[in-house]
């Protein structure tokens, strides 16, 4: 069994695989920047909650865009289970080209997403990941990173219009049946969700335009089922996208240990 751990700005997601096979996910709340002592119980209790024998776990990768927190749950981690995990980073068995004008801002997180569509999907294509930020990116025929774009995440905004003018939310976010909303409820999820669908066709129209081709598109983040089907342009959905490329990581890695 191996683990693969993504600490990103709300919370840790967990990918459970059984050899190839993606058989649960689970994940776990944290406070950013504390010692390792703070994450060993949550860790624990998670697995326990998730029925998953430490003991049976055969190794673990680990990802992060929170850089006062990687360490600690690193060596949470290694009390754990006994070794340390593998680190992602874009090195010889990422290998993803990054043609930004900085490679290093370029987050690990895309490049593990990007990973993932470079192995399994059709280039050239448009990755979107729709968490606390919403982030396009842009792959070449090769599979190379051309750029990203990033806006604020749907809840995200959501939040912020709710914490300025007090006006009730649902993060559910259910279409509703009208764009025209006939009341306040209705009038905040149709600017969310349909606003937010018809930014996405915009976006793909012109990263489609700048790449100088028609491209695949490729959906992640567990409010991309939402507003995706919502959209124009054809695209592919998959929750697990980061965690199927940390997976492709490990196991090009182990094979060389």
């Amino acid at each position: 069994m191996v683990l693969c751990f993504d600490i990103g700005n709300t919370d840790i997601d967990v990918g459970v695989f059984d050899s190839e096979r993606l058989c649960g996910t689970f994940h776990i709340d944290y406070t950013k920047g504390l010692q390792k002592w703070d994450y060993i119980k949550p860790i624990e209790t998670a697995l326990a909650n998730n029925g998953i024998d430490k003991s049976k776990v055969d190794g673990c990768v680990l990802c992060s865009v929170v850089h006062n927190t990687t360490q600690g749950v690193y060596l949470a981690l290694e009390s754990v289970f006994g070794f340390y995990p593998m680190l992602f980073s874009n090195d010889e068995y990422a290998a993803v080209e990054v043609k930004a004008k900085n490679p290093q801002e370029v987050g690990v997180d895309i490049v593990a997403r990007c990973l993932a569509v470079k192995e399994k999907y059709s280039l050239p294509a448009v990755v979107i990941d729709m968490g606390t930020a919403t982030t396009i990116t842009a792959m070449d025929e090769s599979g190379a990173i051309l750029g990203v774009s990033i806006l604020t995440g749907v809840i995200t905004s959501l939040k912020a219009l709710r914490d300025r003018t007090g006006l009730p939310i649902d993060e559910n976010l259910i279409p509703p049946k009208h764009v025209i909303g006939k009341d306040t409820p209705d009038a905040i999820a149709s600017g969310a969700v349909y606003a937010s669908a018809y930014a996405m066709d915009g976006m793909i129209r012109a990263f489609e335009k700048e790449m100088g081709t028609a491209a695949n598109v490729y959906c992640t983040g567990g409010i991309s089922k939402v507003i995706m089907p919502l959209c124009e342009h054809k695209n592919v959905i998959n929750d697990s996208l980061l965690l199927e490329g940390l997976k492709i990581y490990y196991d090009k890695k182990i094979k060389e240990i």
